[in-house]
This record gives structure tokens, sequence and C-alpha cells, in this order.
């Protein structure tokens, strides 16, 4: 065997690699399952009225009052800092964001960090804590948008 350059010796070696995955294919295709579903489709159980936007958001004040929103059913404070938003469908599969902000046109929002969580106890509810720049609880208005998958908002 005379000296390969590098190059050459890459080919080989990926060469011989697709040889032994073509074999080691054709003697296991039997025992693997694919990944294809080819299951049939399931009709939904789910009522009409579970199906919705993609997109749910609520505009809350620091005293918990819901001031708009769509989809959202209801905002309270539970404690300093601590606030939970109910929407009027399940979001546990959706993405949370959510800002400080204030609801009306006037003043500047408060300066502070924000955390999102879904509620542990309602699929429909979020949980949210706003503090101030050192970390303590702070009440605070917020702006929350969840976005679903299709299907499951």
């Amino acid at each position: 065997m005379g000296r390969e350059t590098r190059r050459e010796a890459l080919k080989l070696a990926a060469g011989a690699a697709l040889v032994g995955a073509a074999a080691g294919a054709a003697s296991g295709a039997a025992g693997k399952k694919s990944k294809v579903n080819d299951e049939k489709p399931v009709p939904s159980k789910a009522p009409p009225d579970s199906f919705g936007p993609r997109e749910l958001f609520a505009v809350v004040d620091a005293e918990g009052n819901l001031q708009r929103g769509f989809h959202a059913a209801s905002a309270r404070r539970l404690s300093l800092g601590i606030y939970e938003v109910i929407f009027k469908r399940d979001v546990r599969r959706g993405a949370y964001l959510a800002t400080l902000g204030g609801h009306s046109w006037g003043g500047l929002p408060a300066a502070g960090s924000i955390g999102v969580m879904g509620r542990a106890t309602n699929p429909r509810g979020v949980v949210v804590r706003t503090t101030d720049g050192s970390g303590d609880p702070l009440d605070a208005g917020f702006h929350l948008l969840v976005i679903c998958p299709d299907g499951y908002a």
C-alpha cells in the first residue's frame, strides 16, 4: 500500500463506513420501527370552543386588575409582586413572554425584571412575578403574551 494523502484516506474511510452502514441496515431493517407515523388519524374529542387563537395576551395593572386582553378571563394579585392571569383556553403547551409596562399612555414603566411560568393548579393560568432592580418583589403593571401551537390554544 502506497502513501495516501489525507483526503484520499478520508474518502476510503467514508466509503467503508457507508458499506458497513448499508450492511447493518439490511440486516436490522426488519427489527427497527419506522420513523414515519402510519397510524390512522383519530378524531378529536375536544369540544369546538376549546380551539382558538394562537396568540393570547393580557395587560394587567400594578393592583392586579385586567385592563385589556385577548381571550384573557381574569387577573389578580396574589401577593407582593406575584400575579395570576387566567385565560379562556388551556395554555400549558404555549410559550409565555412578559414585559413590565403600564396599561395607559402616560408615564414610564417601572425598572425591574419579570418572570413567568404556567400555573401548576390551573391549565389556563399563568403566574407572573415582578421584581425591582435588586430582585426584591415589586408591584408593577405588565404585558403578557402567550403563543400556542396550532390546535392547542
